[in-house]
């Protein structure tokens, strides 16, 4: 059998390994899947483990629970260089060859190259970011409100939670700190009237990538909630405690959360693959690499043209895994495929613990209808990877 090697457990690797080994003998390939960790983590939820909405627990599931049935290679390690000329995979615990490799390793932070970003900010790109963030939140109303500490004042810098970037990660976690901190300022009543969450986004609407329709609804909805919303927003820098803004203004704050863009993993680059600004592979309707013929890439790792709309394919876990499914019926095929059709199930963003806004088509679903409908696609995930449903159908409101 010839050996398919998929790089990443994500919503596209994970997706694609286990469809490809349906448990039935017809299946043509030896797959091997990598991944650094021991879990798949269910991304759309970090911003939750953050606000301390769920636990760290309730992200992860491990690969060795979704994989018991399949005859899929896991291997645990850390891939240190990808040789596409040799076909082979270098990592942490030895190298490997491929007949057939897919690259779907999500991406990392891009922190824009503006100074102090990387240093004085918290990401959530990992389960380990969000709860390093969690800790922050909690460790600074601990430390305002202490006996020694000087007295609160209204928005106070020790108490103020600046967020930058409005995309779905930064507009997200803004609507779950709005519950978090009134947790908090009930645990700690000294700073009920002091603590303060700022989002800022440097376009002229949150969530840029849906539109200015939800994003001004959005925007609405975070000010109701006492969210100080910032548009056309530019950071400069960032040091300890401040961001330095275009308009000369500035922004203190005790803890800052970095959500305003990603890149795909140096490593893509490094390996010597044509990629894009951001380090994505581009690839062909095919979603085959353009050097590569025996290289494939999805999710974020790769760079797909819509020609229906001339715009890239968004860089969301929806698409990855039906990209994934894409791949699975090319893979398990003789015939040549047909090209990939990007298409949308809907999308859902949360604006705190109990309203969302959900969108599919023309049909938007805003408050609790929206959260039950959120809380439905977490569900979905969740119980599709674990195969307790047979299928994920397509999504509708109606």
């Amino acid at each position: 059998m010839r050996r398919l090697v998929i790089l990443g457990a994500g919503y596209g690797g994970l997706t694609l390994a286990k469809k490809l080994d349906s448990g039935s003998s017809q299946n043509k390939w030896d797959i091997t899947l990598i991944d650094q960790r021991d879990y798949h983590l269910i991304q759309v939820r970090i911003h939750e483990v953050a606000a301390n909405s769920i636990p760290a627990s309730q992200a992860k599931i491990p690969l060795s629970d979704l994989l018991k049935h399949h005859k899929v290679q896991l291997i645990q390690a850390k891939i240190t260089k990808i040789d596409p000329v040799r076909k082979g995979i270098h990592t942490s615990v030895g190298p490997l060859k491929y007949d057939r490799l897919v690259v779907a390793l999500g991406s990392v932070a891009d922190h824009r190259g503006i100074p102090g970003m990387k240093e004085h900010t918290y990401s959530l790109k990992d389960l380990e970011d969000a709860v390093a963030y969690r800790k922050a939140v909690v460790r600074a109303f601990r430390e305002a409100t202490a006996p020694e500490a000087e007295p609160l004042r209204k928005n106070d810098p020790r108490l103020t939670f600046a967020i930058l970037g409005g995309g779905l990660t930064g507009t997200e976690l803004a609507g779950e700190m709005v519950d978090f901190c009134k947790d908090l300022a009930t645990k700690f009543p000294a700073a009920r009237n002091a603590y303060r969450i700022v989002l800022a986004e440097l376009t002229h609407h949150l969530l840029p990538e849906l539109g200015p329709e939800v994003g001004d609804y959005a925007k609405e909805e975070l000010r109701a909630k006492n969210v100080a919303v910032l548009t056309n927003t530019t950071v400069m820098e960032v040091e300890p405690g401040h961001i330095h803004l275009s308009s000369g203004k500035a922004i203190n704050s005790n803890v800052i959360c970095w959500t305003g863009g990603v890149h795909a993993p140096p490593l893509i680059n490094e390996s010597g693959f044509k990629t894009t600004k951001d380090g994505r592979i581009p690839v062909d309707a095919y979603l085959r690499a353009e050097d590569f013929e025996e290289v494939y890439a999805l999710g974020d790792s790769a760079s797909i043209h819509d020609s229906r709309n001339d715009k890239q394919v968004p860089l969301t876990g929806q698409y990855a895994e039906l990209q994934a499914g894409y791949l699975a019926e090319c893979f398990s095929k003789e015939r040549p495929p047909e090209p990939y059709a990007p298409f949308s199930m809907g999308i859902s963003v949360s604006l705190g613990r109990q309203e969302a806004v959900s969108l599919s088509g023309p049909l938007r679903l805003t408050g609790v209808p929206g959260r039950v409908v959120k809380d439905l696609s977490y569900t979905k995930h969740e119980l599709g990877v674990r195969e307790l449903i047979p299928t994920v159908p397509k999504l509708k409101l109606s």
